[in-house]
């Protein structure tokens, strides 16, 4: 019964929104083409200014994407809903409202979003691999003493595989965030998602030089010098001369009669 139960809980958003579309909604007159047009271009020129500021989006269930953004002009603000991929000319404007809550009634309902990787569960998921922090290979580093206890850190930051270390993990969440704003299927997604490929690449070539210079470190085989020698932190002790701390005084207690 648990695979079930698994896909029942992942596609529940599906009937929970069906059951809000059932309510109904309270259509607004649509624009007239003159209308239209002309919010249209009072949202592109405000876009231009830097003054057309994207809130929400999502798909309506002809496959449009809608976005409500705040328009901006002489310090007042409208909530416009916009269809179509706002990064792109020929995006519109369809309606204005009051406040988000009058879009939200007025406009097409939501369909579910999708998700990055069909096979992926956030109800099933596999155990996690076991992970060293930077801070236990940081510890590693200032408590060790030789070259060796340095490298083997350096090492486990950049260890590859099943346990693998911070450097490689970090690759691998831009590769992966590459790939989600890649499937956001905007032009502002796809220009993230080049971006995040090639900050990967970039932490993949560090990830070579910082395993190529532990390997160097550790066939230094060197130590420490003896004259590192830990600081004894004791802790201070009052003057001779100073009076121990008064006390506290002790609660009076009642004589109980018999």
């Amino acid at each position: 019964m648990w695979p079930h139960l698994t896909a029942w809980a992942d596609h529940s958003s599906i009937a929970s929104n069906l059951a809000d579309q059932r309510d109904g909604q309270h259509h607004k007159a649509p624009l007239t083409d003159e209308e239209q047009q002309m919010w249209t271009e009072r949202a592109q020129a405000a876009q231009r200014r830097g003054e057309l500021e994207l809130t929400e989006s999502w798909y309506a269930a002809d496959g449009q994407p809608i976005t409500l953004a705040y328009l901006v002009e002489d310090n007042d603000s409208t909530v416009v809903a916009l269809r179509g991929d706002p990064g792109v000319p020929g995006w519109q404007v369809i309606g204005h409202y009051a406040h988000e809550y009058e879009a939200g009634k007025a406009l097409p309902a939501p369909v579910p979003p999708g998700i990055l990787r069909a096979d992926v569960s956030r109800f099933n998921r596999p155990a996690p691999a076991p992970e060293v922090s930077l801070q236990d290979l940081i510890r590693g580093v200032v408590e060790g003493h030789t070259a060796g206890d340095a490298s083997n850190a350096l090492l486990g930051a950049v260890q590859r595989g099943y346990a693998a270390g911070p450097m490689v993990r970090l690759q691998e969440l831009l590769e992966t965030s590459s790939q989600f704003a890649s499937a956001l299927e905007t032009v502002q997604g796809r220009q993230i998602a080049a971006r995040l490929s090639a900050l990967g690449r970039q932490v993949d070539f560090l990830t070579r030089e910082v395993e190529e210079a532990a390997e160097d470190l550790g066939a230094t085989v060197a130590v420490l010098p003896p004259h590192r020698t830990p600081v004894l932190r004791a802790r201070p002790r009052p003057a001779v001369d100073t009076a121990p701390p008064t006390p506290p005084p002790r609660a009076s207690t009642t004589a109980r009669h018999r």
